[in-house]
Formats: structure tokens, C-alpha cells, sequence
């Protein structure tokens, strides 16, 4: 199976560094520019998408629109890939050092969701989809930063069993609208093939945050 983990297009919270969790924001003119040229790039994937699964947050599913257009495909509305719950510091502007520590689980945000519980769920999602569309070749996610950074950090952390010889994949900040893509093995062992992919977003405003 190859899975391609989308983060969504930007918000005017994204380019204000508030820290939205699992705030129902929308996208912005960026976010939606971000989102066509997205969908555009999904088009040209080997091996084709063949299942579309979205956040049910709004900026996720606005995000997976013009996707699931694009490829003629239904969305697949799953809350398990919705952005980690930080808690007392949603809707808080916060300087770029103290979002990534918050996003990045060095910090447990009160009231929110702990970095262990955050990152079995990630865990639990990422199994869910590769038993529940087990016969698909490719699926593709729409989901959030923190998502995908808690994802790269199970296998950097052995906590993803890793295909042989795979060397541990960098936690980079995640861009709007990149692309993050694995392979699953028939012995449950997973790949990385991309990471942060933005090669078609050239020419828009990107911001590195959190959400």
C-alpha cells in the first residue's frame, strides 16, 4: 500500500501563528490556491488514489474538495486524523519556538491531549487504514502538522516497525499542502518515500507551523 498523508492548505491562523488543535478555522485565498495545486499533483500519483479519507475538521475537509473532485472519489470523514487537542492554548498566539514545542509533543499543552495519547491515536489511525483498505494500492489522508509529525516520529522512534535498511525519516516543519508518503509492506513494515514534498506549491506562501 502506498499512503500519502496530506497536510491541509493555510489558514489565517496558520499565517498569524495561533495555535488552532481542533478549532473549526477555514482556509484562506493561500489555503485554497494551496488546495487546487494539491489536487492538480494528487492527478499525476502512481499508483493512483483509489480511496480519499479526510479530518472531519473544516479546514481538512475544505482541503479534500478539490481533491476528491479531481479524482472522482468519495470522502471517507474520519475524526481519528483530526489535529491533536492542545487544550488552554487553542486560539493563543504563540511565538514560532514555543508552537513547535507544543506541536512537537516536547510539551503537554493543559487540558489538552498528552503526547502519548496523542501519538497511540495517530498509531491506531494509521493501523485502521491499512486493515481497512487493505486491497487498495494507494489512499491518501487529509490531515494536520501535528498529525504527520507525530507519525514520523513512530518510525523514527522504532514505535512503526521500519522496512530493512530504511533510515529514520527527518521531523522537518511541515508545510500547507505537502505531501508525506509511505509504503506499507505485505510484512506490516513501512517505508518513507517523501517527506515534506512541496514541489507544487512553488510560487505560494508557505508557513511552517503548527495545526
Amino acid at each position: 500500500m502506498h499512503l500519502f498523508l496530506l497536510r491541509h492548505g493555510q489558514t489565517d491562523a496558520n499565517a498569524s501563528g495561533i495555535l488552532q488543535g481542533q478549532q473549526a478555522t477555514s482556509l484562506n485565498a493561500t489555503g485554497y490556491a494551496q488546495a487546487a495545486r494539491l489536487a492538480q499533483r494528487m492527478m499525476t500519483l502512481t499508483p493512483p488514489v483509489e480511496v480519499l479519507v479526510t479530518s472531519d475538521l473544516l479546514r481538512a475537509m475544505q482541503t479534500a474538495e478539490p481533491i476528491a473532485r479531481a479524482l472522482g472519489l468519495d470522502m471517507v470523514v474520519d475524526q481519528m486524523w483530526r489535529e491533536r487537542g492542545f487544550g488552554d492554548m487553542e486560539g493563543r498566539t504563540l511565538g514560532a519556538l514555543e508552537i513547535w514545542r507544543t506541536a512537537s509533543g516536547t510539551i503537554d499543552p493543559p487540558g489538552g491531549e498528552s503526547s502519548a495519547v496523542f501519538r497511540r491515536r495517530v498509531r491506531e489511525a494509521l493501523a485502521s487504514v491499512a486493515e481497512r483498505f487493505a486491497t487498495r494500492q494507494a489512499v491518501a489522508v487529509v490531515t494536520h502538522g501535528g498529525v504527520i509529525r507525530a507519525a514520523l516520529h513512530l518510525l523514527q522512534s522504532g514505535l512503526l516497525p521500519a522496512a530493512e535498511r530504511q533510515e529514520p525519516p527527518v521531523r522537518d516543519p511541515v508545510p500547507n499542502g505537502s505531501i508525506l508518503h509511505l509504503t506499507l509492506d505485505d510484512s506490516g513494515a513501512w517505508s518513507t518515500v517523501r517527506v515534506n514534498d512541496a514541489a507544487h506549491l512553488q510560487g505560494l506562501a508557505t508557513v511552517l507551523d503548527a495545526g
